[in-house]
């Protein structure tokens, strides 16, 4: 099975936006960690076309191919799309600002009682890393709506910036 992996120009591109991605290709950049399949990313993404425009990742090299490796023994935790992304460390108010982000975010556009589950995930993590752990749900969760498909970009970056 072939998964797909920022290159270093990929992770650039994420913190600088130097490429002009579009929100579809900043979308799939941002969901690649090596991890998901060409069919996991079409399903987060909301992606149609998701194939030809992880190509124009990979022409452009920002993305890789490589072999998903198989999964070793018990369940081991993979880093997310965020956590390429890890600054400094942010203090309690930036964490609390994050979940309050995430849980004021779900609630608009997924509605106050769907997705109680992660909400209640986010409202009890006590650190940056629970929430990272949190951040692909969270994005999957957002890009389940039409709204939130047109968002998604933005949303994460401003999640991402208080991280």
């Amino acid at each position: 099975m072939t998964c797909f992996v920022k290159t270093a120009r990929g992770q650039e591109e994420l913190t600088t936006r130097s490429g002009r991605l579009g929100a579809r290709a900043r979308r799939l950049l941002i969901l690649a960690d090596g991890q998901r399949t060409l069919d996991e990313l079409t399903r987060l993404s909301g992606d149609e076309n998701a194939a030809a425009t992880l190509q124009e990742l990979e022409d452009g090299g920002f993305l890789e191919r490589v072999a998903a490796a198989p999964p070793a023994g018990g369940a081991v935790p993979t880093p997310n799309a965020v956590q390429a992304l890890a600054g400094a460390p942010g203090g309690a108010k930036d964490l609390q600002m994050a979940r309050d982000f995430m849980m004021n975010t779900l609630r608009t556009f997924n509605g106050p009682y769907a997705k109680l589950d992660l909400v209640k995930r986010i409202h009890a993590s006590r650190r940056e890393e629970e929430l990272r752990e949190l951040f692909d749900e969270w994005l999957q969760a957002i890009t389940e709506t039409t709204m939130g498909r047109k968002r998604a970009d933005e949303l994460s970056e401003r999640l991402l910036k208080v991280m």
